[in-house]
């Protein structure tokens, strides 16, 4: 792999801070197993030339954001570095925890199906599953070419049928946040019910990045109150219920 071909250009940005801050904080919480899918996509076969959308660091400068998580901010500087983006460091700084598993195959434009079983598979063993695609859950405007960019509603389902948890993300651009999350939360709750229903996590960050999360049985009100306490933890994150 050519250095930087694949979405690590983006690694250690603040959207990835609010990423992983969100899920060590669940994983404190809950002791749970995390299984992370990258959605891996090579930038010049599903992006507009000179995209940079990656780029935002700000929150290198501290204050409200090394408040948030004083390990995570002390590890994710090291991205700083262009070089160092590298996703294999993701699990050799240890930013997620070491029992972490990782899916890292690209979303393919064909066989996706395919591609989507193997990721169940590879994360089988995890009770926490994270779906990190480049933009979020499809949309009707998505083309053959960006499509691997998105995540797919029925993919979220699968894992949530299989018994895992589920926290996904969605990119809020050009559009009224809250509307969007209450849009997207509402289209997987037709989908799987209740376990869908939970707070929305808005990351104030430019764009805002959305977290969804899947939780079924009994975990849920504790869940909800674990979302809550990240809020109070975190200044860049609030609730939309």
């Amino acid at each position: 792999m050519a250095e930087n071909e694949m979405q690590e250009r983006y690694l250690g940005d603040s959207h990835d801070f609010l990423k992983y801050a969100l899920l060590r904080h669940l994983k404190e919480t809950f002791g749970s197993k995390l299984g992370v899918n990258w959605y891996l996509t090579t930038p010049g076969e599903v992006d507009r030339p000179g995209n940079n959308d990656g780029e935002k660091r700000h929150h290198l400068k501290g204050g409200v954001w090394r408040d948030a998580d004083p390990g995570l901010f002390e590890l994710i500087g090291k991205f700083d570095a262009i070089a160092k983006r590298k996703l294999s460091n993701v699990e050799a700084w240890g930013i997620l925890p070491p029992d972490t598993c990782y899916y890292a195959a690209h979303v393919p434009a064909d066989g996706r199906g395919s591609w989507h079983q193997n990721a169940m598979a590879q994360l089988q063993p995890a009770d926490l599953i994270f779906l990190d695609p480049d933009n979020g859950f499809e949309v009707s405007s998505m083309t053959a070419r960006t499509r691997p960019k998105y995540s797919l509603f029925s993919e979220a389902a699968d894992y949530v049928a299989a018994g895992k948890s589920v926290v996904a993300i969605q990119f809020a651009r050009q559009c009224d946040p809250i509307q969007r999350a209450l849009d997207i939360r509402n289209k997987l709750v037709s989908l799987v019910g209740s376990p869908a229903d939970c707070p929305v996590i808005r990351g104030r960050v430019a764009p805002n990045l959305l977290f969804f999360s899947i939780v079924p049985g009994a975990n849920r009100e504790r869940w909800r109150r674990a979302l809550f306490d990240f809020k109070m933890k975190c200044a860049k994150a609030e609730i939309i219920e």
